[in-house]
């Protein structure tokens, strides 16, 4: 009950105790008057009929007009005198001013429930009070440790002068550390200069190198700087006028892939990936992927689709075969220039922050370099990582 109504009903029963006052004064005018034989009022009686008058004392919060009904007098009894009239006004009085002021004493106990419950939703938080609130009007709200129960990991305190919230989510907290996964592939390592280069940059990158040939015969000794690197197999392309010397064709042999790829094993140590080199053509004939992918499981080794044709069969073969697929998400640098590069840098940042993780490629080119070297700041966002920690292998 607002504190407002308290203050109209108060207003209602002091008029109404007037204006039984003033019945109660012309009631003791016409006593005097009557018959010597009227009975007398016993005291006990007149104490009792005071208390049944209190129990008529009631509001009715249902209506909007509140209704007051107060009875001094029983109709089977007569006052003796207006002195004695004046005293059970006078304690009915006081009984209505402790019950008004027991009244108000409940709606600041309420009114302090409410502030707390609405400091609660506005902190936007589901968590509930775990210790006592103390109030200026030293009101002592009970109970409320019985509603944390559920609430382990929330921490909510307050005090007299300010109120602090401390939540504690594992789970959120878990997920806020949990950032997205960026795996950078450098295609076609083949020179030292090259593995300075990429040392240079002080960045967690997946050097892919050539299979040894006359052209760069030391790329396994080269791989051997880095804790992870890849192998860059050369595979025929659509239209490509420079091929790799030993590069492998649609039309080439089970026998011929097999011993290639045993080979490179055999050289690179610890290798568990091979990416293509060009291959457009290779990639897109479902035999030769199929020729493929059987020399790779046989060694133990996954294959990674530089995607370099949309028509790429590698998709089909490996589920065939019931291996992992893997694919490039995003080129680097199909164009040789500082800013594109930047501009694919950030197209593979918001895709690993999309999905999760992201693959991209890129070349030892000056301008890719200088590129990934200016974009530190970007790459803080997400979690440069070798394919081994996206891929458990």
């Amino acid at each position: 009950m607002s504190k407002k109504k308290l203050v109209q009903i108060q207003r209602i029963l002091i008029i109404v105790i007037l204006f039984l006052l003033c019945i109660a004064l012309a009631l003791g005018i016409l006593i005097k008057y009557q018959n010597s034989n009227t009975p007398e009022i016993n005291n006990n009686v007149a104490i009792e009929q005071k208390k049944q008058d209190d129990s008529t004392l009631f509001y009715d919060d249902n209506s909007d007009n509140k209704q007051d009904e107060i009875n001094v007098f029983d109709d089977s009894y007569i006052q003796e005198d207006n002195n004695h009239s004046l005293s059970i006004l006078e304690q009915k009085a006081q009984l209505i001013d402790a019950n008004l002021s027991f009244q108000d004493d409940k709606n600041i106990t309420e009114q302090n429930i409410s502030i707390v419950e609405q400091n609660i939703t506005e902190q936007n938080t589901t968590s509930i009070v775990e210790q006592n609130i103390t109030t200026e009007q030293n009101v002592s709200l009970i109970g409320l440790n019985d509603l944390n129960q559920s609430y382990d990991d929330v921490n909510l305190s307050f005090n007299h002068h300010e109120k602090n919230l401390t939540i504690y989510d594992p789970i959120q907290k878990e997920k806020t550390n949990k950032q997205p996964k960026l795996a950078i592939i450098i295609d076609d390592m083949s020179s030292m200069s090259q593995v300075k280069g990429l040392k240079a940059l002080n960045l967690k990158l997946n050097p892919s190198f050539f299979p040894p040939d006359k052209n760069h015969p030391n790329t396994p000794k080269l791989a051997s700087n880095f804790n992870f690197y890849m192998v860059h197999l050369p595979l025929a392309a659509i239209h490509y006028n420079k091929p790799e010397l030993d590069t492998l064709n649609p039309s080439d042999s089970k026998e011929r892939i097999f011993k290639k790829i045993a080979q490179i094993k055999k050289d690179f140590k610890n290798l568990k990936y091979i990416n293509n080199h060009t291959g457009s053509l290779f990639t897109s004939n479902e035999k030769a992927m199929r020729k493929l992918y059987e020399a790779l499981k046989n060694q133990n080794l996954l294959f990674v689709d530089s995607k370099t044709i949309g028509n790429s069969k590698a998709l089909k073969v490996s589920k065939e075969m019931g291996m992992i697929y893997i694919q490039r998400d995003v080129f680097l640098d199909n164009e040789d220039n500082v800013a594109y590069v930047k501009k694919q840098l950030l197209s593979a940042v918001r895709l690993a922050q999309k999905k999760g993780f992201a693959i991209a490629i890129g070349h030892p080119r000056k301008n890719t370099l200088k590129a990934l070297q200016e974009s530190k700041d970007l790459l803080n966002k997400v979690e440069l990582v070798y394919l081994s920690e996206i891929y458990g292998r």
